[in-house]
């Protein structure tokens, strides 16, 4: 039942993916990044399991502007979605994000609401959650994006010490 659950959701988020393919823009993603990975809790001592599967999407504000904080850097807003779920336990942190891009690094920080389920109905809410990325883009090369594949750590800050910890992902950005 657990492979069947995942594999249902990377068919999602492909074909999400390729809905939601967009034109060009000069910088950050495309319109639409997918990702998937691992999530690490900082405190598993409540829920048991240590490692957990992650999937996550980005979407490009293309229609708001943003001042570079720096020369040579590039900014802009984005929305953030993340799951990440073991057993019974999952949190869904949806964020608006400000993305600073460096060469093939992109940085990011983000702000917004988390929905939450601890010990399967017991522990369900929201939440103001936060977020904390960076990104490595292989084949970013002078504004135009030849591989647009990635590799991504994430910190996720909530209310519930459990649902705290690392993302760590490899994603495509469309």
């Amino acid at each position: 039942m657990k492979i069947t659950n995942l594999a249902t959701l990377a068919a999602i988020a492909v074909v999400s993916g390729v809905a939601a393919t967009a034109g060009a823009q000069t910088n950050g993603p495309t319109g639409f990044s997918a990702r998937l990975g691992i999530f690490l809790p900082t405190d598993s001592s409540k829920i048991g399991s240590s490692t957990w599967f992650n999937l996550g999407a980005d979407y490009k504000l293309n229609h708001y502007s943003v001042a570079a904080p720096a020369e040579g850097t590039q900014s802009y807003l984005g929305l953030s979605a993340d799951y990440y779920f073991s057993g019974a336990n999952s949190n869904v942190p949806l964020a608006l994000t400000y993305n600073v891009r460096s060469n093939m690094l992109v940085y990011s920080a983000g702000l917004g609401v988390d929905f939450y389920n601890i010990d399967d109905i017991s522990k369900t809410g929201t939440s103001l959650g936060g977020q904390v990325a960076v990104a490595y883009e292989f084949g970013h090369v002078n504004g135009a994006m030849d591989k647009p594949l990635f590799v991504q750590a994430k910190y996720f800050i909530t209310r519930h010490s459990e649902l705290s910890g690392f993302g760590v992902y490899l994603g495509y950005r469309f």
